[in-house]
């Protein structure tokens, strides 16, 4: 005859081992702005941000996840800086994430606006979510912002901005740009006046 304490304490010992597992797994990358980085994830896990924070802190990311809830990144910067290879990790929630680079502070503009935290993990919380699956940075000196395809414009983007891409039809982008103010802007501009965010 079995011991059906036996059977039932062990069948709560497995459940118990089943939550500890499961709460334990790590979120998964999401494409959203999480303050000062704009990020976009693609379904083959190439990953793309923009950061930015008090004007003078700019550099840009790229690289390729190693699991849905973490990427190896590298900086992309203007000038002579060298790029720093980091991390970039979804919290548990997937409504933070959590970026890497040792020695980021080094980074132009960066010394007196990055904590220290950047070297082993900057937590970033997550302001707008996004359905972008690549970054672009404007590489016209500008360019409309149509609400529609077709739409003449009267908004512009101008070099150097930086947008997510929604989609792509006939030679235009669907794009959502962040303004200086954090406002999100949605329209179209043509592809041929933006350039990829890619790894150097």
């Amino acid at each position: 005859m079995k011991n059906k304490l036996g059977v039932t304490g062990a069948l709560c010992t497995a459940a118990v081992v089943l939550l500890v597992v499961t709460g334990a797994q790590a979120g998964v990358l999401r494409p959203g702005l999480y303050e000062g980085l704009m990020l976009a994830v693609d379904g083959g896990g190439n990953v793309s941000g923009s950061f930015a924070q008090q004007g003078s802190c700019t550099f840009r990311i790229a690289g390729r996840a190693s699991s849905q809830s973490a990427a190896v990144v590298r900086t992309i910067v203007e000038g002579p800086a060298p790029s720093i290879e980091g991390r970039l990790s979804a919290g548990a929630d997937s409504l933070t994430v959590s970026l890497a680079l040792p020695g980021g502070q080094q980074l132009p503009g960066c010394g007196n606006v990055l904590p220290p935290l950047i070297d082993n993990g900057l937590d970033l919380d997550l302001t707008h979510k996004g359905g972008w699956t690549r970054l672009v940075s404007v590489s016209a000196d500008r360019t409309a912002l149509q609400k529609s395809p077709g739409d003449a414009g009267r908004a512009y983007v101008v070099r150097g901005d930086v947008l997510g891409v929604v989609s792509e039809k006939a030679g235009l982008l669907e794009v959502d740009f962040v303004n200086t103010q954090g406002r999100l802007l949605h329209g179209w501009i043509a592809a041929k006046d933006a350039k990829a965010i890619a790894a150097p």
